[in-house]
Order: structure tokens, then sequence, then C-alpha cells
């Protein structure tokens, strides 16, 4: 395999996750219109929707390494965050103390339990919620002023002759 269809393997997979993550979270908001939506389960799947319509963006933002890491350190701090708070949620009603949002996946209280699943479905759900936030620093970073100095570059100059004395011209040869 060349190095030159790494970009289109990444395009693909980037692509395969959209649409599963766009049908995902429609497909279960549409079956649960019927039975009523819980808050949780809502802002879960509108997100997972999100995070899909996100991925399959013909041209999306994308900011500098700092956006980056800042998306990083927003899903580990979302993690650790939601353990805090105690969670009555709908999952692992064998634990008294459930920690973990939007799906409870630490179970305290008889033992300690992680729920490999729901673990999975909250990083899951922080992870495109981070890539929301990628998405809105990468607008906010658009409409910043240019960071870098200006440079004068009017001393250089392509087209000038060249000095009577036969030396290098504003670094051309």
């Amino acid at each position: 395999m060349s190095m030159e269809q790494w970009p289109s393997i990444t395009a693909v997979l980037r692509v395969m996750a959209g649409w599963f993550l766009l049908g995902i979270g429609l497909l279960d908001l549409a079956v649960e219109v019927d039975g009523g939506l819980s808050g949780a389960y809502l802002v879960f799947h509108a997100m997972i929707a999100m995070g899909g319509v996100l991925l399959l963006l013909r041209r999306r933002p994308s900011p500098g390494p700092a956006g980056y890491a800042l998306a990083a350190a927003l899903v580990a701090v979302a993690i650790v965050a939601t353990l805090v708070p105690h969670s009555a949620g709908c999952c692992m009603e064998a634990y008294p103390g459930r920690h973990g949002y939007p799906f409870p996946f630490l179970g305290v209280g008889g033992g300690l339990h992680v729920d490999p699943l729901y673990l999975a479905a909250d990083l899951i759900f922080w992870s495109c919620a981070a890539l929301l936030a990628v998405v809105a620093l990468a607008g906010v970073e658009r409409v910043l002023p240019e960071r870098r100095t200006p440079v004068d570059l009017s001393r250089y100059n392509a087209y000038a002759e060249p000095s009577p004395r036969g030396e290098n011209v504003g670094g051309l040869t």
C-alpha cells in the first residue's frame, strides 16, 4: 500500500463513521418519539447525529494544534467531571452509587464496577461534543485578525537589474 492512499483511507473512514453516527442518532430519535423522550436520551442522540453531520461536512474547518489539544482536554475533563455527581440515570440499578453522563458507567457501593458499553457510549458522546467544539474554535479562529507580524518585503525585487558589482540581488541568483 503506497503512502498516497492513506489520505483517501482516512477520508473513507471519516465518511463511514459520519454516516454511522448520523444514522444511529436519527434512527434512535425516530424510534423513541413514540415512547416519549427522556432528557438525557434526547441530548445523547442529538449529539450523536450532530457529530455524524460534522464528520460528513465536505470542507470541515480545522483549527490549529491548540484547538485539537483543547478538544482532547474537553473529552478527558468531561468524563472526569461527570463522575463527581451521583446519577439517578437509567442504568446499573444494582449499584446504589452511579456516576457518569449521559449514561452512568461507574457503579460504587457494593464494589466498584465499570460498564464498558456505557463507558464507550459516553466516550462517543463527549467525542462528538469535542468535535463540535473543534468546529466552533475553527470558526472563531477564522474571524480573528491575523496574528503574524507583517514583514517588509519591498527591498526584495525579483525583476531588479543586477548590481554593477555582480553580487546577488535580494537573495536571488
